[in-house]
């Protein structure tokens, strides 16, 4: 079941992904990129159904009810909700501090998820607004949404409908759900939030002139419909009418890193864009929790990830008022498996082909954080993408009670891709190009991390001698 962060308005933290990346080699070749934004419902949430281990529990939320903070379940089953930025929604939340080669510092203020209103919630509402001090631009977002129940509330003793008791306040408990919402935003956008999250990224760029996300300015509107069945599971047609702009670079130094130079923010091809994008999410993901014995019989706790969660996407760009016609596809499939107590294989496939004109922002890289670790940074370019990326997971407690941490991991690196460009006409699965296992983009790794926490390490290049690069994160990839 799911748990959503439900808020007032106060100062937004970053997304919770992060990371400060090693980035000394150069980049193999360099092209003009940036991606469409992938929609996806709001911030966090967590399954908190009971499993088949003897002691589990869920990952810890906050709630806000008659104006104490507290934790545990969130009383409103028929809104979804993102957990821990799994899944990159269409725009990104404004953060209290941001810093990159585009807006230079960036303070906000906002929403970290919807704000629900009304005498039983049926309105959420989300927003903010923030300034760049070296693009000397403010930003904005301003975003609401209606929700309707398909099934009344029934009283759990007498299963009598209640829809008329107003003195019972969170009536809209009934699932199915339908949500209908709208947004106006003048943002910096980037599709690169899945890669590097906002605050990873700033510490990247302001200590070592890193910075891993590429910008535009994207001003328009959005209007969507979503369909809600379970708890954790949605179906969303989002109509989107957006104007793309290509930013200046107007900070080139961090305040770190010598004479390194931040690297160059590429154009976008400009102009209106219209599409309808249809998206389905279902988010399964919970933290098992165990009493168990290691391999010497001292008894630990063990923490791992279990559950799947997956967003599949196709958004349609031959739509008219639109100076650009384009259609893409995305699958991001995330499965975590304790395969035995302590013992964990967990993995991430996505899948991205664009159809349609060859425009900037509906290309695909590779390399660098979340995508191949051993590259340098979007280095490897096209309009087909696979990849896999998957992680051996070793509990140090179960190894020996020295590692008194229960979430405390060995965990070993596997990466593999391929990159391809097809023409205008082909099929989605086309333009791959195998040519035997050689064709394959592989990386391998090994490093100590927490299961929802910072992660140290290194990863290598297969294909070429190289040195390793170094991984420090301040959260998990995926």
């Amino acid at each position: 079941m799911i748990r959503l962060l439900s808020a007032l308005l106060f100062l937004t933290p970053a997304p919770a992904r992060t990371s400060l990346y090693d980035a000394a080699v150069p980049a193999a070749f360099s092209l003009p990129h940036v991606v469409l934004d992938t929609p996806m419902v709001d911030s966090m949430v967590a399954d908190s159904t009971k499993r088949d281990s003897s002691s589990e529990s869920d990952t810890l939320q906050f709630n806000f009810n008659n104006g104490e903070l507290s934790f545990g379940q969130h009383k409103h089953p028929y809104i979804l909700s993102a957990p821990k930025g799994r899944h990159v929604p269409y725009l990104e939340d404004f953060s209290l501090i941001d810093f990159n080669r585009v807006t230079g510092f960036f303070l906000g203020l906002g929403t970290p998820t919807m704000v629900d209103l009304g005498p039983h919630d049926e309105l959420g509402f989300n927003g903010g607004v923030g300034y760049g001090f070296a693009s000397k631009r403010w930003e904005y977002r301003l975003g609401g949404e209606f929700r309707l129940p398909l099934r009344k509330f029934q009283d759990k003793d007498t299963n009598e409908d209640r829809e008329d008791d107003t003195s019972y306040k969170h009536v809209m408990r009934g699932i199915p759900t339908i949500a209908v919402g709208a947004e106006l935003h003048n943002v910096t956008a980037t599709d690169d939030a899945w890669r590097v999250s906002r605050l990873e990224n700033a510490l990247d760029a302001f200590f070592s002139r890193e910075d891993f996300r590429d910008y535009y300015k994207l001003a328009g509107w959005d209007g969507y419909v979503a369909f809600r069945p379970m708890r954790n599971t949605e179906l969303r047609f989002d109509w989107r009418s957006d104007h793309y702009e290509s930013l200046p670079q107007n900070v080139f130094y961090g305040r770190f890193g010598g004479n390194k130079v931040l690297p160059p923010n590429p154009p976008v091809a400009e102009g209106q864009m219209n599409s309808l994008a249809i998206s389905a999410q279902e988010e399964h993901v919970h933290t098992r929790r165990i009493e168990t014995t290691n391999l010497f019989g001292d008894s630990v706790t063990m923490e791992q990830l279990k559950g799947h969660s997956t967003l599949a996407q196709v958004e349609l760009g031959h739509m008219p008022g639109s100076d650009f016609g384009f259609n893409r596809y995305l699958l991001d499939a995330r499965c975590f498996h304790p395969i035995l107590n302590g013992l964990s294989f967990d993995s991430r496939f996505r899948f991205e082909a664009t159809t349609g004109d060859m425009i900037e922002q509906e290309l695909e890289f590779l390399g660098g954080p979340g995508s191949l670790p051993a590259l340098y940074r979007k280095s490897i370019g096209g309009n087909r993408m696979l990849l896999l990326n998957t992680e051996i997971r070793i509990n140090l407690v179960a190894l020996s009670s020295f590692f008194h941490s229960p979430d405390f991991n060995l965990v070993i690196y596997n990466d593999f891709a391929k990159m391809g460009i097809a023409a205008d006409g082909a099929s989605i699965f086309q333009g791959f190009q195998f040519s035997g296992v050689s064709s394959i983009w592989y990386n391998v790794g090994v490093g100590l991390g927490w299961t929802d926490g910072i992660q140290v390490g290194a990863a290598w290049r297969t294909d070429i001698k190289a040195d390793p690069r170094v991984i420090f994160r301040l959260q998990r990839a995926f």
